[in-house]
């Protein structure tokens, strides 16, 4: 059955963009209307992935009731923080305003800026990573994004925006992988997200303690180029402010099984992915089924029908 064109990602992506151009007064409350009606659609592929996700990330102690909240939560959350995105595009000095980094995030960039090594950044969907990427070209700070494959037109709408306000954006495919490991190789700096799943995954790395369908590609691409690997994490306060943070240096190892290799490496990125979604899982923003089979461990009460 088709789906309504209003509860398409394109009609979503043109009122968010149309709803950013009011004031906050005005524009976070259609956001939360926005994301009110999104969070009741309790039968959509995506508020179903929500729900298990956020049972997982829980670690399944979690009441039906809370669990309910926590999704209706990170759905108001991600209403607001693509208002933001979109609000405060061409408005640099607001930008300046609303986004820091810590000590540690601060000290990487102007490392990875003087393109001595590579560094390969790689992060979790959180609700302050469209806001703090507007930041960081502002900065001067240039990185190539590699965002998902085949992307909708909604994806490429926003991909458009992000290029056109100083961001490089490639979706993945053969020749922006070679993009990427060029720019690592030269000393330059590669952006990805790691936690979309991906169909047919095979290596399953461990996440949250379950095994996930998430990519571990990325490994090689680090472990070909030598380049450094960070983790990033951003979170979002209650007056809309963002921080950005980034993990330890990750170090990616050699190992004889070169499936083991991919695995392992990625579930050392994963544990401190973790990290960042536990301060917050409701700025944690992701849609797909990340755990193949977990929704057949949902016990009964958490079901909805």
């Amino acid at each position: 059955m088709p789906v309504p064109f209003w509860k398409t990602e394109s009609f979503g992506t043109i009122i968010s963009y149309l709803i950013s151009q009011l004031p906050a007064t005005i524009g976070y409350p259609l956001a939360d209307l926005i994301a009110h009606f999104a969070a009741n659609d309790v039968m959509s592929p995506g508020h179903r992935a929500m729900r298990v996700n956020q049972w997982v990330v829980h670690g399944g102690k979690i009441t039906p009731r809370k669990l309910r909240q926590v999704v209706r939560q990170a759905y108001y959350n991600q209403a607001r923080a693509i208002y933001d995105f979109y609000h405060y595009l061409d408005r640099p000095n607001d930008v300046r305003r609303m986004v820091t980094m810590t000590p540690k995030f601060k000290a990487m960039m102007h490392e990875a800026m003087q393109e001595k090594q590579g560094t390969l950044l790689l992060m979790p969907h959180l609700t302050g990573f469209n806001l703090g990427g507007v930041l960081l070209p502002l900065l001067g700070f240039k990185i190539l994004t590699l965002s998902y494959p085949n992307p909708t037109v909604g994806y490429r709408m926003q991909n458009k925006f992000r290029i056109d306000h100083g961001l490089e954006v490639e979706p993945m495919s053969v020749s922006s992988w070679q993009h990427a490991r060029e720019r690592l190789q030269r000393g330059g700096t590669v952006l990805t997200g790691v936690d979309r799943p991906q169909e047919n995954q095979m290596y399953g790395p461990v996440f949250f303690g379950k095994p996930s369908a998430l990519p571990v590609a990325y490994t090689q691409l680090a472990l070909h180029t030598g380049a450094r690997v960070f983790v990033v994490g951003f979170h979002t306060y209650h007056d809309r402010t963002c921080v950005l943070d980034v993990s330890d240096q990750v170090h990616m190892e050699k190992h004889p099984d070169p499936h083991e290799e991919k695995r392992l490496n990625a579930e050392k990125v994963l544990l401190e992915v973790e990290k960042f979604i536990r301060k917050d899982p409701t700025q944690w923003v992701m849609f797909f089924p990340v755990w193949p089979g977990a929704d057949a461990d949902l016990p009964a009460r958490f079901r909805l029908k």
